[in-house]
């Protein structure tokens, strides 16, 4: 061995403070299928959250402002119907005794009373006589009303017990005797003409 060995030795196995491998410029080297390419990435800018949460925002706002719409239409609906439910019960009690007046009205009683109040009296007999120019005529003869029972003179002549005494001392209130008909002083009525 020479001289020159050892520090070759010592130089091989030193370590160097600026050793840096020589770079060649070479060509990039095929990536194995299967594998993607690692890239950079950028960080990207971020959106705001602003106009999201403002659309959010008003659109359930609107959709609670038409549910308040709809439950106050529908509470005013209850009270309309309930008011017309009312007034139908109050006309069906009118017309109910509206027609119950109107069959008490037209009851034989009833008008036979109205009748009476009117001056009308009942016909015994109906003759019907057709004349020359074809007219008809309908002769009726009214039925004489019953003779009123006349007063017991024992009734007149006794005093009342509730009379005052000013009206027995007064000489206006003399008792009258009353007019008895007589079965002579019968008067029947003229016979009543109705046309057709």
């Amino acid at each position: 061995m020479s001289a020159i060995a050892p520090a070759r030795l010592r130089a091989a196995f030193a370590p160097t403070p600026t050793a840096t491998p020589s770079v060649k410029p070479s060509r990039p080297r095929p990536e194995p299928p299967g594998r993607d390419r690692l890239r950079v990435v950028v960080e990207a800018p971020i959106a705001s959250r602003a106009p999201f949460v403002i659309l959010v925002v008003a659109i359930l706002g609107a959709g609670l402002v038409a549910l308040l719409m709809l439950h106050t239409l529908a509470a005013q609906d209850a009270f309309t119907l309930h008011d017309l439910q009312h007034k139908a019960a109050a006309l069906s009690d009118a017309e109910q005794q509206l027609s119950v007046d109107n069959q008490q009205a037209a009851a034989p009683s009833m008008l036979a009373a109205r009748a009476h109040a009117l001056g009308m009296v009942p016909t015994g007999s109906l003759t019907i006589t057709h004349r020359r120019g074809g007219e008809v005529v309908a002769v009726s003869r009214a039925v004489p009303p019953p003779p009123k029972p006349a007063p017991s003179p024992s009734a007149s002549t006794s005093p009342s017990p509730n009379a005052s005494p000013s009206a027995k001392a007064s000489p206006s209130a003399k008792t009258t005797p009353s007019a008895k008909t007589t079965p002579s002083a019968k008067t029947t009525p003229a016979p009543r003409r109705t046309h057709r």
